[in-house]
């Protein structure tokens, strides 16, 4: 019986402080045969509403399987992507979700409570 499959408890992501980036993905990861697997993925699931389990591979070759699950696994642990029905992906607003929740903290800690609401 295969194992369930875990995602990490902790993902960081690198802010540049001088340039601000072009893309989401420039900051979610670094190698750019990453972001442009990411950018597929996204487009495919946005051309087709939904990506199965198995749907990788017609999207992409052999020698990229390997990437192919540590992009997967990078998207859905920041909540890009979650899991639908039938073990497919969909797009996700998690992502958002939590980057509002940090610059609401952020407000309420430096004291602009009235921007919060």
């Amino acid at each position: 019986m295969p194992r369930k499959r875990r995602l990490p408890d902790v993902v960081s992501i690198k802010l540049p402080v001088y340039q601000p980036p072009e893309d989401i993905f420039e900051v979610v990861f670094e190698s750019e045969d990453a972001r442009e697997m990411a950018e597929k993925i996204i487009e495919h699931i946005k051309r087709n509403g939904r990506m199965g389990w198995d749907e990788y591979r017609s999207i992409f070759p052999p020698e990229k399987h390997y990437l192919y699950f540590r992009v997967i696994k990078r998207l859905e642990a920041l909540g890009f992507i979650s899991r639908g029905a039938y073990h497919t992906y969909i797009l996700s607003k998690k992502f958002c979700d939590r980057m509002e929740h940090l610059s609401k903290l952020w407000l309420f800690k430096i004291g602009k409570v009235e921007e919060i609401w």
